[in-house]
């Protein structure tokens, strides 16, 4: 079978209707007002792959290789975060240093111990987050060498997209991208940031939101995830059943609008229901 696991078919066929929807509108739109109001709308779908690239960068969706490097160049245009940058950046990097604050790619410590803000944090990892990836891959050539590959051919299609249409390429594809690689490095902030421990049961935040997950592909499990990152995204609640009596309480945290408000709306209507 072409997919791996059967429920990633779920968040295949979203990122290909949104790329579908990204070429329609960047080749027929008669003006920028479409791929505005577009791109606004798309935004937050696109804020989902971003958690859904990074799951198949842990665990790849197709058992063809071609096939994964034409997902992740998709994903690679609607998220900024080309394939194989995760890889070094994420699970070469972070993953193994992230209990190290003077090794960590996703440091939330400055140099001299102190703990950024969420704004100087999404700056300094944002622009270095290349770099980086970069710099990691200089242990592992292989996947260097395929990033290298990715950002040029990323780079050669946006240049094709530019010729065709300036303006929507700005609008549809390199606006998302650059807004999406530093608001989900905004987000990683409160995976980890405050949390100076070596025990990795008290280095990580946690949200099991039911929206929350689902939407993410469960990335609110975040302790279970560093613990065993190539398990596939849907065993994670299960290895949190297995581990949570470990947890402290306060590394659970809530999820935010609008999932805190699904959840309400949702146990409202329950509650509605359960009474009549």
């Amino acid at each position: 079978m072409l997919v791996k696991k059967r429920i990633d078919y779920y968040p295949i066929t979203i990122i290909l209707l949104v790329l579908g929807i990204d070429l329609v509108v960047f080749l027929f739109s008669p003006s920028a007002l479409l791929p505005i109001i577009w791109m606004i709308v798309s935004l937050n779908i696109k804020g989902w792959i971003c958690s859904w690239n990074h799951n198949h960068q842990h665990y790849n969706f197709f058992t063809v290789p071609l096939a994964n490097r034409f997902i992740e160049l998709v994903m690679g245009l609607q998220t900024g975060i080309v394939g194989e940058a995760w890889v070094l950046h994420h699970t070469l990097g972070h993953h193994l240093n992230y209990l190290n604050q003077s090794k960590d790619e996703s440091a939330w410590k400055t140099p001299q111990g102190r703990l950024m803000s969420r704004l100087e944090y999404t700056f300094k990892v944002g622009f270095m987050a290349y770099p980086t990836a970069l710099k990691v891959g200089k242990q592992h050539p292989k996947s260097r060498n395929k990033l290298i590959q990715n950002i040029v051919l990323t780079v050669l299609i946006l240049g094709l997209l530019f010729s065709n249409n300036w303006l929507n390429t700005l609008i549809i594809f390199v606006a998302p991208m650059i807004i999406l690689l530093f608001m989900v490095v905004y987000e990683t902030y409160y995976h980890h940031a405050g949390l100076d421990q070596l025990d990795p049961y008290q280095a990580s935040y946690n949200i099991t939101d039911r929206w929350y997950n689902f939407f993410t592909c469960n990335l609110g499990y975040h302790t279970a995830h560093h613990l065993q990152c190539g398990k596939h995204w849907s065993q994670l609640p299960q290895l949190h059943q297995n581990i949570k009596h470990k947890i402290p309480p306060h590394l659970y945290r809530e999820a935010g609008f609008p999932f805190s408000l699904m959840t309400k709306i949702e146990q409202q209507l329950s509650q509605r229901f359960s009474t009549n």
